[in-house]
């Protein structure tokens, strides 16, 4: 069995997490997440809904390992929609 080594594969792993919005962030019509990942270039990013998976335009972007979902032309952040992200 060949062993990795010579390169940081730590640092290629994904970063993931799930966010149940709020009153407050549906105020603010913008959620960020630290990812702590501030190498990561790629991201997805699923909102769900009531259960159901909402294929809208929210506005989502990535800087600095920070990412930001936001209000789009007519996705609107409402409370308890679970926001799911993966950087890598």
């Amino acid at each position: 069995m060949a062993k990795l080594t010579g390169i940081d594969w730590q640092s290629k792993l994904p970063a993931c997490g799930s966010h149940v919005a709020t009153n407050d962030d549906a105020t603010a019509n913008k959620v960020e997440f630290d990812t702590g990942f501030p190498a990561a270039t790629v991201f997805i990013v699923q909102i769900y809904r009531s259960g159901v998976l909402i294929g809208t335009d929210q506005k989502a972007s990535l800087t600095a390992g920070v990412l930001a979902v936001e209000d789009g032309s007519t996705y609107k952040i409402t409370a308890a929609d679970v926001i799911n992200w993966v950087v890598f």
